[in-house]
């Protein structure tokens, strides 16, 4: 069985990442727009609260610029926990590095070649070349790809009072430092309560080899309203970093499921031993696995044989008493898509397993959609929103699902459905790639959430700013739209290209609170700037 080109000879090995790097890095920057640099960027930057008389609702900005610290790039997990809305971020220092050190570079690059690279070819190439890296090195690059930390924070808002107090970082009234002590922990990747506490998992984001004594693998720390307690991590009184797997780089999703909370894993190990887990507790301090290698035990030779990688858990939800789990499959081909598309699983009592059959195969037949990104049940029906391949001009979909058939609610399979239609891929805009945050309000309203990005090249995404809808069960209304919403894409600012987090504020109010995610933060060239939260207030 032969699931990946390896090449164990060093010589090769050390050739082929130097290789992938100049591509990933140098060859992108000598490529960037001036025009997008200097001023795409600066569309109607806003930062106040807009009265929207037809919808009857303001949106609020409660915090910009990463709550006054610009490497917080992102809103992560969010729940609502004593009343209050507590906020993990995503915290990013790498970038800021390139135009501390070269300020004036960004002035000439540029011009330096004319915009004719088929950028996608370039990128496609580095998805295929990184099957021809041994394992360790290819997990010791992608981990450096996502960049150093100052560590993740942690902040709670208060609506009544229209406070923000810290409770993860270097000012935290918990005395609890940033990256609960630790600037590996970059993300609080998911934030949920179970049985009366708050539970975090973080995401790790080490520098350099796999192998580093300090990457100890995700975390879960819980919270009491005063004191924090490590339950996963090599403090932890039972069980290590990673559940005992460094490989675990993160904890990505916490869902409760018949008393036990299921904790769903990021690993980028991938050989056929590697691939996400899933461990459950009743306690919150020992832990069982419930699902291990990408779900390789459970998967039929076919799929093993086509190297399906199950790399994330990338969204949980129960439905009908099951427990469903949808994937990130970063199996990726040139010339063929055998092994590609997102998959769906589901479980009755937790250790057996199994895949659903969607229509027309993994992906729902489309192998861009290479990720089941959210999870809500609406209206008595699984929704099930994908993430789509940042590199492709396709959007994303949404089927539901009774428990007996699948239905398109957005994407080309709806009948009679045209490429204009807000019932298309990504709401009939190919630039919203993901439906990254989704959903349901105590008045039966379905909101999402898109990233707006298709990336051109590391310095240079192509965006016009994330999107929020919303839907009564029959009609879809833009909300964050250009033109015909609210208010503008993006809240106003380019910038936020994605809807990484919303939620319900306070419960039953039907109030939406929306965290973005500032994906060109992450670009060399481009000025750091920390994400922003808006609320809109019914």
């Amino acid at each position: 069985m032969k699931t990946f080109i390896s090449f164990s000879n060093k010589t090769k090995s050390n050739i082929l990442l130097p290789i992938i790097v100049t591509l990933l890095i140098i060859i992108p920057t000598l490529n960037v727009q001036a025009d997008f640099l200097q001023t795409n960027l600066q569309k109607n930057n806003k930062s106040v609260i807009e009265n929207t008389e037809s919808y009857n609702s303001i949106w609020k900005i409660i915090t910009n610029n990463g709550f006054n610290k610009d490497t917080n790039i992102g809103t992560r997990g969010m729940a609502v926990y004593k009343d209050e809305l507590y906020i993990g971020t995503q915290n990013v220092k790498f970038p800021k590095l390139f135009p501390e050190l070269f300020k004036d570079l960004s002035k000439f690059i540029p011009n330096l070649l004319p915009r004719f690279l088929n950028r996608n070819l370039l990128f496609k190439i580095i998805y295929f070349l990184k099957h021809l890296l041994p394992n360790q090195n290819m997990r010791s690059f992608v981990h450096l790809a996502m960049g150093a930390s100052e560590g993740c924070e942690i902040w709670k808002y208060n609506y009544m009072q229209d406070t923000l107090t810290q409770i993860v970082g270097d000012s935290s009234d918990s005395k609890m430092k940033s990256g609960f002590n630790s600037n590996f922990n970059s993300l609080a990747a998911t934030i949920y309560e179970y049985k009366g506490k708050l539970y975090v998992g973080t995401c790790t984001t080490p520098i350099g080899d796999t192998q580093d004594p300090n990457r100890l693998g995700g975390e879960i720390w819980r919270y009491d309203g005063e004191r924090w307690e490590q339950i996963v991590g090599n403090n932890a009184s039972f069980v290590d970093g990673g559940f005992g797997n460094s490989d675990n780089i993160g904890i990505f999703q916490f869902k409760e499921f018949n008393g036990y909370l299921y904790a769903g894993t990021i690993n980028f190990d991938f050989s056929l031993n590697g691939g996400v887990e899933i461990w459950r507790s009743e306690d919150g301090l020992r832990w069982e696995q419930v699902v291990d290698d990408g779900f390789k035990s459970f998967m039929t030779n076919d799929d093993i044989d086509e190297g399906v990688t199950n790399t994330y858990v990338w969204s949980m939800e129960v439905f009908q008493d099951q427990l469903y789990v949808g994937t990130f499959n970063s199996c990726y081909r040139l010339g063929s898509s055998k092994g590609m598309g997102c998959q769906l699983w589901r479980t009755i009592e937790g250790k057996k397993w199994e895949k659903m059959q969607l229509p027309n195969g993994d992906g729902f037949g489309e192998p861009e959609n290479y990720g089941i990104r959210t999870m809500v049940v609406y209206n008595n029906e699984l929704y099930v929103g994908t993430a789509t391949n940042l590199l492709h001009d396709k959007g994303f979909e949404i089927w539901k699902f009774d428990g007996v058939k699948w239905t398109p609610v957005i994407g080309d399979d709806v009948p009679g459905v045209k490429p204009t239609d807000v019932k298309y891929n990504g709401f009939g805009n190919r630039l919203n790639k993901y439906a990254w945050s989704m959903i349901v309000t105590s008045d039966n309203i379905l909101w999402v959430g898109t990233v707006n990005c298709r990336l051109v090249n590391l310095l240079e995404p192509e965006t016009l700013g994330g999107e929020i809808w919303c839907y009564n069960g029959v009609e879809w209304f833009p909300i964050v739209k250009d033109e015909i919403g609210e208010i503008s894409s993006g809240f106003g600012n380019i910038k936020n290209e994605g809807i990484r987090s919303m939620i319900e504020y306070p419960q039953k109010s039907g109030n939406v609170v929306a965290g973005t995610f500032k994906f060109t933060s992450t670009r060399l060239l481009i000025p750091l700037e920390g994400c922003e939260i808006w609320m809109r207030i019914k």
